[in-house]
């Protein structure tokens, strides 16, 4: 690794000492340098701090620099303080010239943001610098909406998850090893996981069959096959809470009884990550709620031995062969967007900065990094070197294309499918994903909705009681602690808290959403 970081950067070096040749010296040199340099924020990807402090030491970063000519000098908030620290820069005057973050949760919404002042309007700056993202936008509708406010201003340069398979990350992973001990088939309905934990639970003398918890709602992978999904879901052009639904009184009842039958882990009401990895590994779990890379490549890399084997499910219905209506789905322009700043003093040059990750050298440089160190085509398929898959310095895969690229994080770009298809390449990470791709979750995912200015407080102060409240009460009725009876006093609670309201308020953003 070492020798990659000497030899770009003194490809690098050379470009700057050209740079300033040709700018002439003393003060006309450091104007020409600033001219063409930009200040970028954003959260350096976890991946990439167990390997570098900034990406401006990346391989990635430099390679970027030299193709697009631009310099850029990436700051970073400390690692699980973005929130915290955008607060405090966004009340300053002085911006950076992008800022990558959640722009969609900014008070009021993006276009909040552009009345206040921060960031600026971009659809003639795309149309202009960026026609690559500009005809992507007007051939992908939805995808447009997620990065344009109710008034019909671009905020930001989004990242994109290229295919609908890329929105799919996690779901329930069994323990395919005793599922084939007990000649037991993968569960689909309700029915027929409470038959497979029941096995598990007999035949392999174990507390807790199922590891799912309450928070984080894990649970939730089991509310959709009765149509209540924990959350917030569009059906039928409105918008509904799985929680106020009829169906969620099913669903309580449902895990209730698991609950006493001891199907699920007596500490469902908070189960750390850590401790379901130790339960599955230990054989005191046969059944969890994961993701594919971070889960199922996690798990299977650390297995205790060579029987060991999962596999993923789809998720559950109440009737065998229905679609389910709700998996793990998220949108396709998910987490941040980059935003040029009215601090910028070149937005022009910002917009050719960013225009670069929707080209097609663009893609390959964000998805797969350098050809020839990080990738290879190979019948045309852009493959990882051993040097990312194996290294020998004994970095992850993760921790690599940290330094390579931005395929397994986000950025100003599209994602492409052939970056996951390597980095979950096992067997059983291929297979869970197709299984958790079935389900019509796409099209009841809740885009971004923004509300006037003067109801933002008050929904978001209603939606926060109500978010508390259903957790206290999904853990209570779960448990047993509140009976089954008391169920129309928690749907009047919900009424008194503003659940009606809140309803009504999101319905009609989301028809503004529509009308974008």
């Amino acid at each position: 690794m070492k020798k990659i970081f000497r030899r770009i950067t003194a490809g690098a070096s050379l470009a700057a000492i050209m740079t300033l040749l040709l700018a002439g010296c003393g003060s006309d040199a450091k104007d020409a340098a600033s001219a063409n340099s930009l200040t970028y924020w954003r959260e350096l990807p976890s991946a990439t701090s167990a390997v570098a402090t900034s990406l401006n030491e990346t391989p990635f970063a430099k390679k970027l620099q030299e193709a697009t000519g631009i310099t850029v000098n990436y700051t970073h908030p400390p690692q699980g303080q973005a929130s915290e620290k955008f607060n405090i820069m966004i009340a300053s005057k002085n911006l950076p010239d992008i800022i990558e973050y959640a722009w969609p949760q900014y008070p009021g919404g993006p276009g909040k943001a552009i009345k206040d002042g921060k960031i600026i309007r971009l659809n003639e700056y795309i149309e202009k610098y960026a026609p690559n993202l500009m005809t992507y936008l007007n051939e992908n509708e939805d995808i447009k909406k997620l990065c344009t406010t109710d008034e019909g201003d671009i905020f930001a340069f989004p990242f994109i998850r290229g295919t609908d398979a890329l929105c799919i990350t996690e779901g329930l992973v069994l323990r395919k090893d005793w599922l084939d001990e007990l000649n037991l088939e993968v569960p689909e309905t309700i029915d027929e996981w409470e038959n497979v934990l029941t096995a598990f639970k007999t035949a392999k003398n174990i507390e807790s069959p199922l590891d799912i918890s309450t928070y984080p709602f894990t649970v939730g992978a089991f509310s959709g096959a009765y149509g209540a999904l924990i959350g917030f879901f569009v059906e039928d052009g409105q918008v509904k809470y799985g929680p106020n639904e009829a169906g969620y009184k099913d669903f309580l009842a449902k895990m209730n009884d698991w609950y006493q039958k001891g199907l699920v882990s007596p500490d469902i009401a908070s189960l750390p990550g850590d401790v379901i990895t130790s339960d599955l590994l230990s054989d005191k779990t046969g059944a969890v709620f994961g993701a594919i890379g971070g889960g199922i490549g996690t798990w299977m890399s650390s297995k205790p031995n060579d029987t060991f084997d999962l596999v993923g499910a789809k998720y559950p219905v109440l009737n065998k062969g229905d679609l389910p209506k709700f998996h793990s789905h998220q949108l396709a322009c998910p987490y941040n967007f980059a935003a040029i700043t009215t601090s910028c003093k070149n937005p022009e040059l910002a917009a050719e900065f960013l225009a670069y990750g929707y080209s097609d050298e663009g893609q390959m440089l964000y998805n797969f990094g350098i050809e020839g160190e990080s990738y290879e085509m190979i019948d045309g398929y852009p493959t990882y070197t051993d040097n990312i898959k194996n290294n020998q310095e004994g970095y992850s895969m993760a921790n690599m294309l940290g330094q390579y690229c931005l395929s397994f994080d986000q950025g100003p770009f599209i994602q492409r499918q052939e970056y996951y298809e390597q980095y979950a390449g096992m067997p059983q990470q291929q297979a869970a994903w197709q299984q958790f791709a079935i389900g019509d979750g796409i099209n009841r995912t809740v885009p971004y909705i923004y509300f006037d200015e003067q109801e933002n407080q008050e929904i978001a102060k209603k939606q926060t009681a109500i978010s508390t409240f259903v957790v206290e009460s999904l853990c209570k009725y779960i448990m047993g602690i509140e009976p089954m009876e008391n169920f129309d006093e928690y749907k009047a609670e919900l009424e008194a808290l503003g659940i009606n309201e809140v309803l009504e308020a999101k319905q009609n953003a989301y028809e503004k959403y529509l009308n974008r």
